[in-house]
C-alpha cells in the first residue's frame, strides 16, 4: 500500500518536493491557498508580480532541480543566464564578470514560469493539488491536517507524514511551536522593507540580460536596490528602504521620489524615472523577514523545508536554492535510511541546521555591505581576486563566485569569507 505524504505550501519547493515524492511511488498531496497556476487568468498571474524578479537560480538550485529528472532546455527557457555584476556608484556601471567553474550559468529567473514547469511535471505524476485552500492546523501526533476550501468547506487530511513548505508565516511551524516542548523559534525584522517596481525593454535601457544590478552603494546606508532582466525583456528592480523618513517606503510625495530616482538611477530617461515614480507610490511594500527555528521536524511524522524552517531576505540570492536544496537532500537521505522517517527527519535537522545557519549569518552581512558600503568594500572584493589569482595556494578564492557557480556548503564558504577577511586585514597593516 503506498504511503501518503501531505505537503502544505505548493510554491517552488513543495512542488519540487512533490515530483520527486511522486516520483518513488508515494501518493502526495498538496496544500496550496492560491490558484493554479496552469489555468489561464489564474490569480496568481497579476501584471505586476508577474514579471518581477523573483529569484536568482544559481548552480546548487539547478542542480536540485535537474536531479528530479527535469530538462536542462525547458529550466533555462524560465530565466536568463548570469555571467556577472554590475555595482552602480554615482551613476556609473562597475562590472564583475564571473566565470563558471561547473560548466553552469545562475539564471536570472521568471519565477512564474519556473513555478508552471514545475506544477506541469507534478501533474504528469500523479500529484493531487488542493488550490485555494488554508491549512488551519496541524496534528503532530495522529498526523492530520485540517484545511479550508471555497465556500468555507472544511475538511481533514490524515497522511504518513507532513511536510511544511508553507513559507515564512508557516502554519506548519506554528503547530510546532505550539505542540513541542522546547521548540525555539526567532522571528526579527530587517530595518528595510522593498517594492518591486517594473520597466519594460531593459535593453533599449541599456540594460544587460547576463547581469545583475545592484544601487545604493553611494548612499550611506539609505537605501539598496537590485535588478535583473527576465525572459519578457523587461528589468525588475527591488527597491529596500527604510519604513520610516523621508525618502522611506511610506513617502507619498511625488517630488521626493522623483528626487530619490534622478539621483539614484541617472542612467535612465526622465521618462522611465516618472513610471517608477507611479509605480512606487502605488504598489504595497513587503517586509524583510528572517526565520530561525532550533529544529526542522517533529519525531518521524512532520518536516519543515525552505523558508518554513529558516526565511532570510534576499541579499545573498540563497533563499530559493536553499529551499531547493532542502528538498535534494531530504530525498538522498530518504533513498538511504528507507522508511526509517524518524532517522532521516532527525539526520535532515542536523545537516541543514547548520547550513541554514552560515546562509543567513552570511546574508545578513551582505545585507549590512549593500545598505551601507564605502570605498573599502570595492578594494576588499579588487583585492581578493587579485590575491587568489597570485597565489592560489595561499589566499582563500572568490567567495562570490563559489557561491553562485557551486553547490559548497554554506558553512565552507562562510569560513572562505571569514579567511578573506583575515588576509584582507593582513594586508593592510603589511
Amino acid at each position: 500500500m503506498k504511503k501518503t505524504i501531505i505537503i502544505v505550501g505548493g510554491g517552488l519547493a513543495g512542488s519540487l518536493t512533490a515530483i520527486y515524492l511522486a516520483q518513488r511511488g508515494y501518493d502526495i498531496h498538496v496544500i496550496e491557498k492560491r490558484s493554479d497556476p496552469l489555468q489561464d487568468n489564474a490569480a496568481t498571474a497579476d501584471p505586476v508580480s508577474s514579471r518581477a524578479i523573483g529569484v536568482s537560480m544559481t548552480v546548487r538550485g539547478i542542480k536540485a532541480v535537474l536531479a528530479a529528472g527535469i530538462s536542462r532546455q525547458e529550466l533555462e527557457q524560465c530565466g536568463e543566464p548570469i555571467v556577472g555584476m554590475a555595482f552602480c556608484v554615482r551613476g556609473q556601471l562597475k562590472v564583475r564578470e564571473l566565470s563558471p567553474l561547473e560548466d553552469m550559468f545562475p539564471l536570472s529567473l521568471d519565477r512564474n514560469a519556473f513555478q508552471r514547469l514545475l506544477n506541469r511535471y507534478a501533474v504528469k505524476h500523479n500529484v493531487k493539488y488542493y488550490f485555494e485552500h488554508r491549512c488551519l492546523d496541524v496534528d503532530l501526533e495522529h498526523k492530520t491536517v485540517l484545511i479550508q476550501g471555497k465556500g468555507g468547506i472544511m475538511q481533514h487530511l490524515h497522511g504518513d507524514l507532513i511536510i511544511g513548505a508553507d513559507g515564512a508565516h508557516s502554519a506548519v511551524r506554528r503547530a510546532m511551536q505550539s505542540g513541542m516542548r522546547r521548540f525555539e523559534f526567532k522571528q526579527s525584522f530587517f530595518r528595510h522593507g522593498y517594492k518591486t517596481l517594473v520597466l519594460p525593454n531593459a535593453k533599449e535601457l541599456g540594460f544587460r540580460k547576463d547581469l545583475l544590478y545592484f544601487f545604493g552603494m553611494d548612499s550611506k546606508g539609505l537605501f539598496a536596490g537590485r535588478a535583473a532582466t527576465i525572459p519578457d525583456g523587461s528589468i525588475s528592480f527591488a527597491i529596500c528602504l527604510p519604513y520610516s523618513g523621508m525618502p522611506s517606503l511610506a513617502t507619498l510625495h511625488r517630488e521626493t521620489m522623483a528626487e530619490f530616482f534622478g539621483r539614484y538611477f541617472s542612467m535612465l530617461p526622465e521618462a522611465s524615472r516618472q513610471a517608477l515614480v507611479d509605480q512606487f507610490i502605488a504598489l504595497p511594500s513587503n517586509d524583510l523577514i528572517n526565520v530561525r527555528s532550533s529544529t526542522f521536524h517533529y519525531k518521524g511524522n512532520v518536516l519543515l523545508l525552505g523558508d518554513s524552517a529558516h526565511a532570510t531576505a534576499p541579499f545573498l540570492g540563497q533563499g530559493m536554492n536553499m529551499a531547493l536544496e532542502d528538498v535534494y537532500v531530504f530525498i538522498t537521505l530518504l533513498e538511504k535510511h528507507g522508511e526509517a522517517l524518524d532517522v532521516v527527519l532527525s539526520e535532515f535537522t542536523r545537516q541543514r541546521k547548520v547550513q541554514a545557519d552560515a546562509m543567513q549569518d552570511m546574508a545578513i552581512a551582505n545585507y549590512e555591505a549593500l545598505s551601507n558600503p564605502n570605498f573599502i568594500f570595492f578594494l576588499q572584493t579588487r583585492y581578493t581576486r587579485y590575491m587568489h589569482k597570485k597565489f592560489p595556494n595561499v589566499y582563500p578564492p572568490d567567495m562570490a563566485e563559489k557561491l553562485y557557480f557551486t553547490s559548497v556548503p554554506y558553512d565552507e564558504l562562510q569560513q572562505i569569507q571569514k579567511k578573506q577577511n583575515v588576509w584582507y586585514k593582513l594586508g593592510r597593516v603589511n
